[in-house]
């Protein structure tokens, strides 16, 4: 339950710390009090979006604060742990303390058990603890896309829900795959016949990753073959042949130093490297003949080469730098290739997924259905029921299912809620027949029908009494001390016949101080609550009959 809910520069409240109790607490005040406000607070501790125009004009920050008992086995325990935010050493364990920072900057700051996190982790610790009715609610009944949820809750058929969500989800997913080869089908022959062309192409001219270097110097060799081999046969010559060969010159050389070498001896190692000398040349120049007798004119060769290195640079120049590049291409559109040759066998079996995933969800979605028509039979009786006791003798409530054309999001069934609220009437959709007082009572008698599938232990009723008085009010009164034995409930309402049934009451006021507007909220004393339910029965003007008539309406408390 709340224990506490501290405000401090929210609009008009400068500082306000209300305590709350268990069974029915009731707020009271005048209108533009600050009523309104309060529910703000409770949104912003569950994680609601900040408003900075909310931020009380001059102050620098707005705070709210809310301290919760938890039971043992409320969800938000497991929620903390997971977030290692539940502090098993406080001095009472069962304490969640929350607390809001609206800034001016729009960057404010959460707080939980007094460690820094996240909206996203408050939303998630706070889900479940307060559940909020306000006049807004009655916008969402009028919103009949909303019913089949609500007709979902009642059923506790979400199990069945999520089993159909998941097989729709799969569903879906076949269906897009399927449509993207559809779309690569209906790219692909433009695309495979531009493929198997560039494919074509480079396997036609086989590259050799390498051969392209080895070609240039083949090409150099035989563009210069006649001076390689005219070259080669002179360098021969002048090596070994004639009188004036390099062989014969150093032979010379050798003889001469070989008859000084006998007048002195250390003439013989130049001998030695002169005789060395003249075998390495030897040896050249016949390396040299030979190299020259190898060397062939080939002009025919030459053409071949020459066109086939004109298609390698062809293909470098289209597919890449080098034949590196143009052989990753050629593997990349051979994979491409291929893979249009599996296309049709991929459509094939993306229609048969599809097939699978369909009657999936179709067995899924007729489960659903079938536990929707039977929940809905149940809701309409019990809602019916609750608006007997809230002074709608009359009234008949049934859920109008229909069968949609195709599965979607939510199943195979579109409904809403039909009431008829006078016998004799007929029924209709809620939109159209129920009144403002009328639509109150339907959403306290929802309320009162879901309360044992909802596992919240607070219910906020903002003005939910809207459009109603006299004895309906009364009994509405009634409707939410039942709702009080079993959880806390806080009641904003104008009424005076739901107020006396508060078992705690709290006043807000709205006063001047100097040349500001602030409010107020006050706990009533018995004689303090006296004298608010006269108020709210007689106005400006309370008389003696009306506080006997307050005095008579807390005798019944």
């Amino acid at each position: 339950m709340l224990v506490t809910l501290a405000i401090k520069d929210l609009a008009i409240i400068d500082d306000a710390a209300i305590e709350l109790r268990p069974g029915l607490n009731v707020l009271t005040g005048e209108t533009g009090a600050g009523k309104s406000m309060i529910i703000e607070a409770l949104s912003l501790i569950l994680g609601d979006r900040a408003r900075i125009d909310t931020i009380r004009r001059g102050a620098e920050r707005a705070e709210v604060t809310g301290v919760f008992r938890l039971a043992e086995d409320q969800k938000a325990r497991d929620v903390l742990a997971e977030l290692a935010l539940l502090d098993e050493d406080a001095e009472d364990p069962s304490e969640l303390i929350v607390r809001r920072v609206i800034a001016p900057s729009g960057r404010g700051r959460v707080f939980i058990n007094g460690r820094p996190s996240t909206v996203a982790n408050l939303a998630d610790v706070t889900r479940g603890l307060i559940d909020i009715s306000s006049q807004h609610e009655h916008t969402q009944l009028l919103d009949a896309s909303s019913h089949l949820d609500l007709l979902d809750r009642f059923g506790a058929l979400g199990p069945l829900r999520e089993r159909y969500e998941a097989a729709f989800e799969a569903l879906v997913t076949a269906r897009e795959r399927k449509a993207g080869l559809a779309q690569r089908e209906r790219e692909r022959v433009a695309r495979e016949d531009f493929a198997r062309f560039q494919l074509d192409e480079i396997t036609a001219v086989k590259p050799v990753l390498g051969e392209d270097d080895e070609l240039d110097a083949e090409q150099k060799r035989l563009a210069h073959a006649e001076a390689l081999l005219a070259g080669a046969h002179e360098a021969a010559e002048r090596l070994s042949q004639g009188g004036r060969s390099a062989t014969e010159l150093l032979g010379g050389a050798t003889r001469q130093i070989e008859r000084l070498s006998h007048f002195d001896p250390e003439l013989e190692p130049l001998l030695a490297r002169l005789e060395a000398m003249r075998i390495e040349l030897d040896d050249v120049a016949r390396e040299l003949a030979s190299y020259a007798a190898g060397v062939e004119v080939d002009p025919k060769r030459l053409a071949e080469v020459n066109t086939r290195l004109d298609l390698l640079e062809r293909l470098k120049r289209k597919h890449g730098v080098d034949l590196a590049a143009v052989l990753a291409v050629a593997a990349a559109l051979e994979e491409e290739v291929r893979g249009f040759a599996s296309l049709e066998e991929a459509i094939r079996a993306a229609d048969k997924e599809i097939a699978r995933a369909e009657k999936a969800a179709r067995e899924a979605a007729e489960a659903l259905s079938a536990g929707r028509a039977k929940a809905a039979e149940a809701l309409g009786a019990e809602v019916a029921a609750e608006l007997h006791g809230l002074a709608m003798g009359g009234a008949a409530v049934r859920f109008q299912l229909t069968r949609l054309a195709e599965l979607g999001p939510r199943g195979v069934d579109g409904g809403e809620l039909h009431i008829q609220t006078n016998v004799g009437e007929g029924f209709g959709p809620l939109v159209r027949v129920a009144s403002g007082g009328e639509l109150s009572r339907v959403l306290l008698a929802l309320k009162r029908v879901l309360m044992h599938i909802d596992p919240v232990a607070t219910c906020i009723f903002d003005e939910v009494d809207t459009g109603t008085g006299g004895a309906v009010a009364d009994v509405i009164g009634q409707k939410l001390q039942e709702i009080a034995r079993e959880r806390q409930v806080i009641v904003i309402s104008h009424l005076a016949q739901i107020a006396a049934r508060g078992s705690h009451h709290l006043r807000v006021e709205k006063h001047v101080q100097g040349e500001r507007t602030v409010t107020r909220v006050r706990q009533l004393g018995p004689d303090e609550r006296a004298d608010e339910i006269a108020r709210m029965l007689g106005g400006v003007a309370i008389t003696p009959k009306v506080r006997a008539h307050a005095a008579e309406l807390l005798g019944r408390e």
